[in-house]
């Protein structure tokens, strides 16, 4: 008998293939964090985005919701979190997406905070000093 509630939950701890692949999407994000940030995969129950879908006017059932994974990845690093979710029939689409979702926005967020000046003098050192591979 299973001890957790969730059986998304189960899938994450229990499924190596699915441990691997978590651990393969969640390297990309090694340029955004430091080492106190904390990173987490959380399976979110996708019956809860039927409110969310009627909102939008999306046309779902409950059952088509209850076929779904929902994983979201969240980067925490003191007081301040980032998180991204997918939803897809599929664990590692799902877990994909999220990773894609998340990493679309911290790029948002580098793009906002390099200025154009940094990214001019950036420019010039790489022109400068060009890096062979």
């Amino acid at each position: 008998m299973s001890t957790f509630l969730n059986p998304t939950i189960e899938l994450i701890e229990q499924n190596p293939e699915v441990k691997s692949f978590i651990y393969q999407q969640i390297a990309d994000f090694e340029p955004f964090v430091t080492p106190q940030t904390v990173v987490a995969v959380v399976a979110r129950d996708p019956k809860k985005l039927a409110l969310q879908y009627e909102t939008e006017g999306r046309e779902f059932s409950v059952a088509e919701l209850k076929k779904l994974y929902r994983i979201a990845i969240v980067l925490k690093e003191d007081d301040t979190s980032v998180s991204a979710e997918g939803v897809h029939e599929d664990i590692f689409q799902a877990i994909k997406l999220a990773k894609e979702n998340l990493l679309k926005q911290l790029i948002e967020i580098q793009d906002s905070v390099i200025s154009q000046q940094d990214r001019i003098i950036e420019i010039n050192h790489y022109l400068q000093h060009p890096v062979l591979h």
